[in-house]
């Protein structure tokens, strides 16, 4: 039986979606060793200092490194958060499979949003959700927050902070679902494109590769993922575009919610249904209609 080497990032989360991946990986096909190799990458490397990741001014930091690993044959696949690629792969690579979607929803730690007061400090490393929080609560004083859950959970309860806001399936993955305060809804609070859901990245060509993890890829969720991702790529958006996607599955139907902040401040939202079949169709529809 083949041998897999997975290329990773060696925070806490992705060790444990990484574990999880080898986990059903062996259990899919008996008898197969699938190695774990961390990579520490762009991202990695700037986490200790508090720069805002806005001001790389592009997705793909926390993956490119690991990306230049698959294409020179040192690791066989790679699993990433699906939020951490950039919209458009390097060519000779793709996602290969997309394993059932994890809580796509963001939440808040510390306490819910209408019990802070005005004036308390809630921290985030996303410029979407800083957008979302300052049309809900103008009134709030929103930090940037650096480093991986556990040191933001630290910072939480060393005071530093009054509330942050994180993904859930982070917190569900890590076991921490109990430092949940509030969930929030993502119609109105509309979470980033590919967030809660990993990618399994491959080489193209890679056949025998390409057919193991094959066994892991969870349709509908590929099929969502798709919407959001052609969504992102139509708008060309990097990190510091505040733009958020949900794709999901209503009676049969694939539909889509996504959010984009106009220069003036203001966000636009739009919901769209359509066929599965259509899906990189559908989200290049809404980009049209939010552009």
């Amino acid at each position: 039986m083949a041998r897999l080497t997975v290329g990773t990032r060696g925070s806490a989360l992705a060790l444990a979606q990484t574990n999880w991946v080898a986990q059903r990986l062996r259990a899919a096909h008996p008898g197969l060793e699938v190695a774990v190799q961390t990579i520490q990458t762009e991202g990695d490397r700037t986490q200790p200092a508090n720069i805002p990741l806005s001001t790389f001014g592009e997705k793909g930091i926390f993956a490119k490194e690991i990306e230049a690993a698959l294409l020179a044959s040192a690791v066989d696949l790679a699993v990433h958060s699906m939020k951490d690629l950039a919209p458009v792969l390097p060519e000779g690579l793709q996602i290969a499979a997309v394993p059932e979607r994890e809580d796509p929803r963001d939440t808040v730690l510390g306490a819910k949003l209408a019990d802070l007061p005005a004036g308390a400090r809630v921290g985030t490393g996303s410029v979407r959700r800083t957008a979302l929080l300052a049309q809900l609560r103008p009134d709030l004083d929103v930090l940037s927050i650096r480093g991986n859950v556990d040191t933001r959970i630290r910072k939480l309860r060393e005071g530093q902070y009054d509330a942050i806001l994180l993904a859930v399936a982070g917190l569900n993955r890590l076991g921490r679902q109990n430092e949940i305060a509030e969930i929030l809804d993502p119609e109105e609070f509309v979470p980033d494109p590919g967030q809660g859901a990993l990618a399994i990245q491959t080489r193209v060509g890679d056949d025998e590769t390409n057919a193991l993890v094959t066994a892991l890829d969870h349709p509908d969720s590929h099929i969502a993922i798709r919407a959001e991702r052609a969504y992102l790529n139509a708008l060309g958006a990097g990190c510091q575009t505040p733009v958020g996607a949900w794709a999901r599955f209503i009676d049969g139907k694939l539909v889509l919610t996504a959010m984009l902040v106009v220069p003036d401040g203001s966000i636009k939202r739009e919901t769209l249904a359509g066929a599965p079949e259509e899906a990189e169709e559908l989200g290049r529809k809404i980009a049209n209609l939010l552009s």
